[in-house]
């Protein structure tokens, strides 16, 4: 069976059935089920216990998120070890339109989300700036890793202020094991700043 839609494009095998979305969306919002499925992506396979041993949650809501996580598709059991069950993580992309804007969630941005509880600046711009500029500037942040950008223009395109700019790109360069870390955050120095006032530590990163 092969066939294409304007939402559907298959490849000649029989579609499985899409359940749990509500899980996807959830990978944004829950720091612990994004972690869960971040810690099962990285170790290829896991069993139950072992994220229990990992886990900041209790075990009954470790294997709760499981549970969720299998029935949409984001986990499949992979067959068993020392009599538990061994997961692995099945890689996706769910794309969101915002205001005339697609947005991918995809695991590297789930991955970058799980670590919300321990870099504050990713909470923050989520709550004061939502998904769509936070994903702009994460991709920036690695446009920047690459040597393609400045922090002053990841500030300027995404309309952050510098400082938490900076925050970002240190928690991302952090979370993703980019190179080294920025060792200074840039000084931006408005128009109206009077000769006085001289701004003799600003750097372009």
């Amino acid at each position: 069976m092969s066939y294409d839609t304007d939402h559907v494009r298959n490849a000649g095998r029989t579609p499985e059935r899409i359940t749990g979305i509500q899980a996807f969306t959830d990978l944004v919002d829950n720091a612990a089920l994004a972690g869960l499925y971040t810690s099962i992506r990285n170790r290829e396979t896991a069993t139950g216990p072992e994220l229990v041993d990992k886990a900041a949650v209790s075990k009954k809501t470790v294997y709760d998120y499981l549970h969720k996580l299998e029935r949409a598709g984001l986990i499949t059991e992979a067959g068993a070890e020392n009599g538990a069950a061994t997961y692995t993580a099945e890689d996706f992309e769910m794309t969101l339109t915002v205001r005339d804007v697609a947005v991918s969630i995809t695991p590297a941005l789930v991955e970058v989300l799980s670590r919300r509880d321990e870099y504050s600046v990713i909470d923050r711009i989520l709550e004061e700036h939502g998904l769509l500029t936070f994903a702009l500037a994460h991709d920036l942040v690695r446009a920047h890793n690459e040597g393609d950008i400045t922090i002053r223009q990841i500030g300027d395109l995404t309309g952050l202020s510098s400082g938490m700019t900076y925050d970002l790109v240190d928690a991302i360069y952090a979370i993703r094991g980019f190179g080294e870390k920025p060792s200074s955050p840039e000084t931006y120095t408005p128009d109206n700043v009077g000769s006085e006032q001289p701004d003799t530590d600003s750097t372009e990163e």
